[in-house]
């Protein structure tokens, strides 16, 4: 026996050689119809790893990404395109107030695909945080588009997006009303770029602005008008000066302006004469005059979305405007025992002062740091796609950790591998 099991193939009878191979063939096939489904289900369920970046300039993803379907002039398919051309390994496309039916997410994966870019798919939704008016973003795995339907949390988030994209709409009408008012009034001449143009001035109207905006600013729908679009109309059709619409993101919008043609907002203002006037389209300009959405509640946004499958993180925190540092930062532990998941800490928009505040409060309350240009293409000329810190500012102390991470926790959360 111990002869016959040291046996080799070779050295079998002949006379058992058929019957030999007929087994060899069983065995075979048995292999194969066992192999081929594991070799697919390994070939599906293990990803790969996402490399680290070797070195500050590497970062490879942007979180934080705006397309024509809310308020940016790039479509879902530009932007993809064009972070394939600068070496983005991932993005995530962040439309204001919107979560997309199943058909078109698909179809933006499907030529995320074809590129080689990961794309992921979150919102960003206008809250109401202590009465002043904000973003949070959400973020959401890949399994939640991998449905035949939205499930029905998701269908909830997607109905309260909805109405707050609604709102929009009415503050349209509203503003657009209250530039007519202004810019037809004795104050409405300092606007124009020739203040001879005031006397030609044809009232605005948002269905007309809507259609401009389609050709000439990569508007996608009239739901998705926004300040954005009005402020390139005024400027190229109606002749405003830029530098009179929005002003700076943060302070009350006020300015004056010098007999010269200077305008100088916020503490710049000081020891400077000339006419006092207000940024056209500034967010306190309007809301002096109650032109605003009715956002969702934080809190309230914040659990929809965590009910929905996904991770709510508080955008861009230095745009609060003064109160940021005076008063929101004290709240923020009180968001991170609502749920909330992370911290924008890189941005086009954070300098590198507030970033140190906003690394101390994410370590402080266990929240996670992201990063994202919130570009919105060419509409906001300081957003560049992938470019997640403030140009002129010292390298933030944290910067490196999302260079060497970034990747690697966008990978994890569109996995839903927290």
């Amino acid at each position: 026996n111990s002869n016959n099991n040291n046996m080799r193939g070779s050295d079998w009878p002949r006379s058992n050689s058929k019957k030999g191979n007929k087994q060899g063939k069983n065995r075979t096939v048995v292999l194969v119809v066992i192999a081929v489904p594991v070799l697919l289900w390994l070939m599906l369920s293990i990803r790969p790893k996402a490399p680290a970046a070797k070195s500050l300039n590497d970062i490879k993803v942007d979180m934080h990404v705006h397309t024509t379907e809310s308020d940016g002039d790039r479509t879902a398919e530009e932007q993809i395109e064009l972070a394939a051309k600068i070496g983005l390994d991932a993005v995530w496309i962040t439309d204001h107030d919107m979560i997309r039916d199943l058909s078109r997410t698909r179809e933006i994966q499907a030529v995320a695909l074809r590129k080689g870019v990961e794309v992921s798919f979150g919102v960003e939704i206008t809250v109401d945080w202590e009465k002043k008016e904000h973003h949070l973003l959400g973020y959401f795995p890949d399994s939640v588009w991998a449905q035949r339907e939205l499930s029905d949390p998701m269908k909830r988030l997607q109905t309260a997006c909805a109405v707050v994209k609604e709102s929009r709409r009415k503050r349209n009408t509203n503003m657009q009303n209250f530039l007519n008012s202004v810019l037809r009034s004795d104050i409405g001449k300092y606007y124009f770029v020739d203040p001879s143009r005031q006397s030609s001035f044809t009232d605005i109207d948002v269905d007309v602005v809507a259609d401009w905006a389609k050709t000439n600013a990569n508007l996608m729908e009239p739901t998705s008008l926004g300040r954005p679009h009005f402020r390139a109309y005024l400027i190229e059709v109606v002749g405003i000066r830029e530098d009179l619409i929005f002003g700076p993101r943060a302070g009350d919008g006020v300015a004056t302006l010098t007999s010269s043609g200077d305008v100088y907002f916020d503490e710049d203002r000081e020891g400077k004469q000339g006419v006092e006037i207000e940024a056209l389209m500034h967010s306190a300009t309007l809301a002096k005059r109650d032109i605003a959405f009715n956002p969702l509640p934080i809190k309230e946004a914040i659990n929809l979305i965590n009910l929905a499958g996904g991770r709510a993180v508080l955008a861009h925190p230095p745009t609060l405007g003064s109160k940021w540092t005076s008063k929101f930062v004290d709240l923020v532990p009180d968001l991170a025992a609502s749920g909330l998941w992370g911290i924008e800490a890189f941005s086009s928009e954070i300098d590198s002062e507030n970033h140190n505040i906003i690394a101390r409060l994410a370590k402080e309350n266990d929240l996670v740091m992201t990063a994202g240009s919130d570009n919105h293409g060419s509409l906001k000329i300081y957003a560049h796609l992938g470019e997640v810190k403030r140009h002129g500012n010292a390298e933030y102390a944290e910067l490196e950790y999302w260079a060497r991470s970034g990747l690697k926790q966008s990978h994890n959360l569109r996995n839903d591998e927290l």
